[in-house]
């Protein structure tokens, strides 16, 4: 008897162990399409979430709660981190950038494309085969699609192709959406930056420059922050300078031109990732 009381203690220990260390979740979106399909089973771990360049991270955000949408219930966001505490990232027409050197590219990263064809896709058995998301914009041959940089230089060589063509917003069009949603910051997805990523500790001059990009950071870690005559007050008082009180990542999904990522909800704080994902089942 007591052996057994021993086995089963034993087992809930490791049991306790696994749960405390170790998450389940399904991908909740198509933000990393390509590698990663929404539904697919995600296995990550809870402990020593310090992520490096390129691993897929699982964090909270309450952006569609703030924005009133229909995917409210959308708490946790998965992605890939591009930057870290201290780098600085750009995007100069949908290519990143990551302290002046071009990110290294994955085999997942998906654009959005207009195709046209020579026949309806139907009737092109191959290429209805090949590319699984496409919609029908206008003709009967034109489609919308999204494509890895592989499957793009394949469809380039198919004679049933007749144009490929990638469209990109324009440089300094701003888009409120974007991250600082800020007139005086003309981002977009595809031009964005360059922005500095804070470390906890860091230093930063507040002037008319800086403010504008870091006040919704700030205003995250001061409740009781605001902006007068273009100069940042915080509990009453002019802040020239401002310490930052923590670790900021840069997220994207490989889904590219379709994830909702940190051109949108701006830098990741390390205390709001939950985890780091090491396995994924489709």
């Amino acid at each position: 008897m007591k052996g057994l009381i021993k086995y089963f203690g034993i087992a809930f220990i490791l049991f306790l162990l696994v749960y405390w260390s170790i998450g389940i979740i399904k991908m909740p979106a198509d933000d990393m399409r390509g590698g990663i399909l929404k539904e697919d089973i995600l296995l990550y771990r809870k402990f020593l979430i310090f992520p490096n360049h390129s691993d897929i991270v699982i964090y909270k955000s309450d952006y569609f709660e703030e924005r009133d949408s229909a995917e409210t219930s959308r708490y946790l966001f998965i992605q890939r981190v591009i930057g870290l505490p201290g780098d600085t990232v750009f995007i100069d027409s949908n290519v990143v950038y990551i302290n002046h050197q071009i990110e290294k590219k994955s085999d997942f990263y998906q654009k959005n494309y207009i195709i046209q064809l020579t026949d309806s896709i139907e009737k092109l058995n191959h290429l209805d085969r090949l590319i699984s998301e496409k919609v029908l914009i206008s003709k009967k041959t034109e489609y919308a699609v999204s494509l890895s940089e592989k499957m793009y230089q394949q469809l380039k060589q198919d004679t049933n192709v007749i144009g490929i063509t990638y469209e990109l917003e324009f440089p300094s069009a701003f888009e409120n959406e974007i991250f600082p949603y800020n007139e005086k910051v003309k981002w977009n997805k595809h031009f964005f930056g360059p922005i500095y990523l804070p470390q906890k500790g860091d230093k930063i001059k507040m002037d008319g420059s800086t403010i504008p990009i870091y006040f919704p950071i700030i205003q995250e870690e001061e409740k009781l922050s605001n902006i007068q005559n273009d100069s940042l007050f915080i509990n009453g008082k002019h802040v020239n300078e401002y310490i930052f009180k923590n670790d900021y990542y840069f997220v994207m999904g490989d889904n590219r031109d379709n994830a909702i990522d940190s051109r949108y909800l701006g830098p990741v704080k390390r205390k709001d990732m939950v985890g780091i994902v090491f396995a994924h089942f489709h």
